[in-house]
């Protein structure tokens, strides 16, 4: 196994062959790493080559082998997106989704392996739950993971999606949600939803900034904590730049970003300082009501006085005649 090497190597496009970047567009896409048979089926490049300019990236820093797969270097995300010319700033990942059964074929809850129709795959029997009460059949590759269960079916999309619009990259899962079902239903050979009926409920995703080497390490850590809004409203943060931050919803991600921001460049008062300039204005306010009140009351003695002159001199006027 060779060692990760987090030092970063200086270059541009005219030091990197067409087939090299072809590779690391595949390792970016699935941070998690590749086979090198599987990054074979998504590039066509031949084995031998594949194997061949991994090394030369190997040497260049920029990826690592953790037998069998192959990865993108710690620290070397942001250089590989630049050397791919890729501005992108969002990524959507570990997208999950349930799908209720509404209707099943007649085999379903007979079969004990139910996906047994797509052929060329691997599978394994999981004993979930508290005495075995919800057993699953597990098929899992590089590209998406399949549950099923007597009443539902769990996939999670193993694909990472980038874009600079985090409703764009919605869009991009929603096409691969789409083709996986028509895939899946075709191979099954049997219509899974109903026309018109809401079945799938998301399960889990995250959405967050890319090229932050230290909130990476940082996850993996575990030196985070979680703000759990609600059961479908999630954020994660820790101590890293360029905010810390990540929300599996894309209007959180924004919310937080224009929030940390606004700290940033604003400088704001702190809690603290907002708490006793609160107190003060309370307290100047208590004093104002008070001055009021003593002015109302000279105010209306003022009054008081200014009517007996009035009369006094009334009276005087009349005394005199006039």
């Amino acid at each position: 196994m060779v060692k990760k090497s987090g030092k970063k190597k200086s270059g541009n496009h005219t030091n990197f062959s067409k087939k090299e970047l072809s590779i690391l567009k595949e390792l970016l896409i699935r941070r998690e790493g590749l086979r090198a048979e599987t990054i074979n089926k998504l590039t066509g490049i031949p084995s031998r080559t594949i194997y061949r300019k991994l090394n030369i990236l190997i040497k260049k820093g920029l990826v690592y082998n953790e037998y069998p797969l192959w990865k993108i270097v710690n620290g070397q995300v942001k250089f590989c997106h630049s050397l791919l010319r890729n501005d992108n700033i969002f990524e959507l990942h570990n997208v999950g989704y349930v799908v209720r059964l509404l209707n099943v074929p007649k085999w379903w809850h007979t079969r004990k392996n139910r996906l047994l129709r797509l052929k060329g795959y691997q599978f394994k029997s999981v004993d979930w739950g508290k005495k075995a009460s919800n057993p699953y059949i597990q098929l899992k590759n590089d590209k998406f993971v399949i549950q099923t269960y007597p009443e539902s079916i769990i996939i999670i999309h193993r694909k990472r999606y980038y874009s600079n619009d985090p409703y764009e990259i919605a869009m991009q899962f929603l096409q691969d949600f789409y083709d996986l079902w028509e895939w899946f239903e075709e191979r099954m050979k049997f219509k899974f939803f109903e026309d018109g009926v809401p079945q799938m409920t998301l399960r889990g995703n995250h959405f967050n900034r890319l090229n932050d080497w230290i909130a990476n390490k940082i996850k993996e850590e575990g030196s985070r904590f979680l703000v759990e809004l609600d059961k479908n409203r999630k954020v994660w943060v820790d101590y890293s730049e360029p905010f810390g931050k990540e929300a599996n919803y894309p209007t959180g991600q924004e919310t937080l970003e224009k929030h940390t921001k606004d700290l940033l460049l604003k400088k704001p008062m702190l809690n603290s300082e907002l708490q006793l300039a609160i107190q003060n204005v309370t307290q100047n306010q208590v004093m104002f009501d008070r001055n009021f009140q003593s002015h109302l009351k000279i105010l209306k003695k003022l009054s008081i006085a200014v009517d007996d002159l009035r009369k006094e001199i009334k009276n005087l006027n009349k005394a005199k005649g006039l």
